[in-house]
């Protein structure tokens, strides 16, 4: 490595460090004004807003933003560079912008394996506590019980819960209901349905059965109470997307392979928060390129100009990503191509830019 390569990677990283520190600080001080109020009302410890809350915070939205900050870090450095004619010289003396670029790569690398690792084994861990902090001082949400639970146990049945316990594994007016070929074969209505450890059965009270047969005649049957198996224990049966939040990569992976074998109809949901924890770290490279390309020229608008096109194609980069997992939650287009589309795109819009460039 030369002397060109140790000072663009030192003014990345020392770059990169300055704007995510100064971005989340600001992001800190908006989010602590808004929310006072209810650290206030809910009387929440101030130990548990600094170590629960806002650690968890600044490392979540550092990692999530990771890219975006990097874009910009890249474009401000870089713009200084041209305007100090250093760039200038690199070219001067004969190296091309693909040899000036390999600093630049290895200074995302940098950020790359950290991300990586946040983002699928240290994060997860981290995010119970940091949702659990919300939902008692913030949202005031009660974790321990959903209304209207609806659960897909198989291809073929269904349950409904008007509300259920999730401390006491119990749930109150539950439908049971069992399909072939989109015809209703078996229906199990009850006031209650609670879980039997030693069982691994769910007990129904107060239950009647509608059973169907290949004569079209209804068979009832009503009783007090009995045991049925559902193939479904309570943890499975009451998971939020905050638990799959906090899963890490192999626990998410083997949580999808379970759920997509029962047919989950909210499947694309976790396969969106599977493929978004490599995408989001992987457009780091994209936007390393991506600003060195803005950057690397003088023009009249000067530094001004650069970051705004820049804050332009975050937002742009923002919205095709939220615009295209809709594809996926709304219809049946697969998540890895949602999610990973738009850094598809602006890939190719990098590639030809930068052969335009040499």
């Amino acid at each position: 490595m030369k002397k060109f390569d140790y000072y663009i990677i030192k003014h990345f990283l020392y770059t990169f460090g300055l704007a995510i520190s100064l971005i989340l600080s600001i992001a800190v001080i908006f989010d602590f004004s808004e929310k006072i109020d209810n650290f206030i009302d809910h009387q929440a410890p101030t130990n548990l807003i600094v170590s629960d809350y806002y650690m968890n915070f600044i490392i979540h939205y550092g990692v999530l933003f990771s890219g975006l900050i990097t874009f910009i870090s890249v474009i401000f450095f870089t713009s200084r560079m041209s305007e100090k004619n250093e760039i200038i010289a690199l070219y001067n003396n004969q190296i091309s912008p693909a040899r000036i670029l390999i600093p630049y790569m290895i200074s995302a690398l940098f950020i790359f394996f950290p991300n990586i690792y946040f983002q699928n084994s240290f994060l997860p861990k981290k995010n119970e506590s940091r949702l659990d902090f919300e939902n008692k001082y913030i949202k005031n949400k009660d974790v321990f019980r959903e209304k209207k639970l609806h659960k897909q146990i198989d291809e073929n049945t269904f349950i409904f819960i008007n509300n259920y316990d999730v401390k006491n594994e119990k749930g109150y007016n539950f439908d049971i209901q069992k399909f072939d070929k989109n015809k209703i074969l078996e229906k199990i209505s009850g006031t209650n349905i609670i879980w039997q450890k030693k069982e691994q059965k769910w007990l129904i009270k107060n239950f009647t059965s509608k059973r169907i047969n290949s004569n079209n005649q209804i068979n009832i049957e009503k009783g007090k109470q009995k045991l049925i198996g559902l193939n479904i224990n309570p943890t499975q049966m009451f998971q939020q997307n905050r638990s799959v939040k906090s899963m890490n990569f192999q626990e998410l992976k083997q949580f999808i392979l379970n759920e997509k074998n029962r047919g989950n109809e909210f499947l694309p949901i976790y396969q969106i928060e599977q493929h978004e924890r490599f995408s989001y770290s992987f457009s780091i490279f994209i936007f390393t390129i991506l600003g060195f390309l803005i950057s690397n020229k003088k023009n009249r608008g000067g530094l001004g100009y650069k970051l705004t096109a820049g804050i332009a194609i975050c937002f742009l980069y923002i919205f095709l990503m939220k615009f295209a997992i809709t594809f996926t939650i709304n219809s049946s287009i697969p998540a890895f191509i949602t999610v990973w589309s738009p850094n598809i795109l602006f890939l190719i819009l990098s590639l030809a830019l930068f052969k335009k460039l040499t």
